[in-house]
């Protein structure tokens, strides 16, 4: 029997022929380190465009379930955004000159343009710009051309400038865009909405509770940031919704809505809204606060996006408070049209439901036909008129009445404007 010692001599002996050449081994070990680092170059590659897109994904949609847009660097005490489309210098130059002229504002010093552009869907020249006034305080101002002078630039409004980290869309909605300063349009479709959304935002929807269909711009356009729309001469600020969104990633994905937000007013000759916070109810009454020195008086109508809530029957101004009768109550009546067929007649609530009565017997009336009631404080009874309800039912041949469904939640109000007569 061998002992250990020659067992292990022939083992090793044996091995010789089998054992791989000199260097071997490390290639081995060097080919599985280039793969190991090739692999952790790649993971690391991945880890960090995961790292890029949810970096990404926070600056644009946020946390929580509404997608928000980052705000941009502010421009000092003005919007940091990029103009819309390509800017006209030549506008821009006549935009200033006008603004300098206006009201005694001027010089403007710092001047820059959001918009400055002839827009083919208004066949109009549409100028925004943001600059200093000579008291040194940061405006922001609109300018629409003059149809009736040869599409001559005029002001429209000259706002303080927004906040410019908080703002995401600026806008303006009037009838009184289109001619000479302070002059209603004449036109059915004489309201402009305009609105410009921060960069980042591919497309902009104006709703308005003044017609039944939305205006969304087309994504990616070189002016999808801006929309400028006629709307009936009923619509108004207060009853036009703005929404922006951004394009989604994937391929037939719904766009994500990162904000809505009502339009903004403020031409001189507009009725004006106060808002009021809603702090009290008591049965077919609400009980507003609003803030005092408003012009707040009874008669006027108080109005939310989806249309009118109800009248002002008493103001308390030393509170600041007013009771507004809602549109259901019994203490509510008033003349109203329909929308487009313009058929005459008038409403009363009943307590609980809204009927329009006293329709000329040969007049038509069909199932959700919209209801508008004329705004006191417009110039007018089709400027600003507000939707009070749509018909629940197609008139009756022959009949006088037909009921009413409200379009504003009249049960879950919380915030409201009251219509007051413009400025002096």
């Amino acid at each position: 029997m061998h002992n250990t010692t020659e067992l292990r001599d022939g083992l090793a002996d044996l091995a010789e022929s089998v054992i791989p050449a000199e260097g071997y081994e490390g290639k081995v070990m060097r080919r599985a380190d280039r793969r190991r680092g090739r692999q952790r170059i790649a993971a690391g590659a991945a880890a960090a465009m995961c790292l890029a897109v949810l970096v990404t994904m926070f600056r644009v949609v946020g946390f929580g379930s509404t997608p928000q847009l980052a705000a941009l660097p502010p421009d000092g005490p003005f919007l940091g955004w990029s103009p819309v489309g390509d800017v006209d210098a030549g506008l821009v130059r006549e935009a200033t000159s006008v603004w300098d002229r206006t009201n005694s504002a001027g010089p403007h010093t710092d001047v820059r343009a959001l918009v400055a552009t002839r827009h083919p869907r208004l066949r109009s020249t549409v100028v925004v710009l943001q600059g200093y006034d000579k008291q040194g305080d940061p405006r922001l101002a609109f300018f629409t051309g003059d149809s009736g002078a040869a599409d001559a630039l005029r002001m429209r409004v000259d706002r303080p400038a927004p906040d410019p980290v908080k703002t995401q869309v600026i806008s303006l909605v009037s009838p009184r865009l289109s001619g000479a300063a302070g002059v209603v349009s004449n036109d059915i479709f004489g309201t402009i909405a305009i609105a410009i959304a921060m960069p980042g935002v591919t497309a902009v929807r104006l709703s308005s509770t003044a017609i039944d269909h939305d205006m969304i711009q087309e994504p990616d356009g070189p002016t999808s940031r801006l929309v400028v729309k006629e709307l009936p001469i009923a619509a108004t600020a207060q009853t036009t919704t703005i929404a922006g969104f951004i394009k989604p990633k994937r391929p037939f994905a719904s766009a994500t809505k990162v904000f809505e937000v009502p339009g903004e007013d403020g031409v001189d000759g507009d009725a004006r809204a106060v808002p009021a916070e809603v702090v009290g109810r008591t049965g077919q009454q609400v009980i507003v606060a609003f803030p005092k020195d408003q012009g707040v008086r009874q008669g006027q109508l108080a109005v939310v996006a989806e249309g009118l809530v109800g009248r002002v029957t008493a103001v308390d101004d030393v509170r600041g408070e007013a009771t507004i009768d809602l549109i259901t109550s019994t203490g509510f009546a008033g003349q109203v049209y329909t929308n487009i067929s313009n058929v005459p007649g008038s409403v009363r609530g009943t307590g609980g439901k809204l009927v329009m009565e006293s329709i000329p017997a040969d007049g038509d009336v069909y199932q959700t036909n919209r209801v508008l009631m004329p705004d006191p404080s417009q110039h007018s009874n089709e400027v600003g008129a507000v939707t009070i309800g749509r018909a629940s039912a197609d008139k009756a041949a022959g009949a006088t009445t037909v009921e009413l469904t409200p379009t504003a939640d009249l049960a879950n109000l919380t915030r409201l404007s009251i219509m007051t007569p413009s400025a002096p």
